[in-house]
């Protein structure tokens, strides 16, 4: 099972990767809301970026992460940069192979994240997976899940579920 949910991690991670990164452009994301307010009912809605993608910044353990928004990848997929800047506890001496990808194998670490969190819809406990060389950080199914995803030419909306 693990090794089953890599690949197709992987996958998603070998797509973005063999990509050039785009130069990130401003991206519909609603601002910071106060404590009292519940953002948890109100839609997030996405342009799509450079490169043809949609990126969003989701809070992960409190600290902002620029992902992009991957509805193929089975899980919540980390770069190493973006999992020390969110306090997540990986070694990378642990890193085995997890999957195979366009580059060959891809190695990684599977993780728990505390809390994850876009416009105030929250999921806590989530598996990801650190991957050793990544640069990009995806946004999967297992987060994605607790939303509607709805794509209409370049406006993603991911609306609650």
């Amino acid at each position: 099972m693990k090794f089953a949910l890599a690949i197709v991690v992987v996958i998603g991670v070998a797509i973005g990767a063999s990509m050039p990164a785009p130069t990130p452009r401003p991206v519909a994301a609603a601002p910071a809301a106060p404590a009292e307010r519940d953002d948890t009912r109100r839609p997030t809605v996405l342009q799509r970026g450079d490169g043809g993608h949609f990126w969003a910044t989701v809070e992960v353990n409190g600290q902002p992460v620029r992902f992009i928004v991957d509805t193929g990848a089975s899980t919540v997929a980390l770069s190493v940069a973006d999992a020390r800047k969110a306090g997540v506890a990986f070694d990378p001496a642990r890193f085995e192979p997890i999957g195979q990808g366009a580059g060959g194998v891809v190695r990684g670490e599977v993780v728990t994240l505390g809390e994850v969190a876009l416009d105030g819809k929250e999921a806590t406990g989530l598996k990801a997976v650190v991957l050793d060389g990544g640069e990009i950080s995806l946004l999967g199914q297992n987060f994605l899940r607790i939303m509607n995803v709805e794509i209409k030419g370049d406006t993603m909306t991911l609306n609650p579920g």
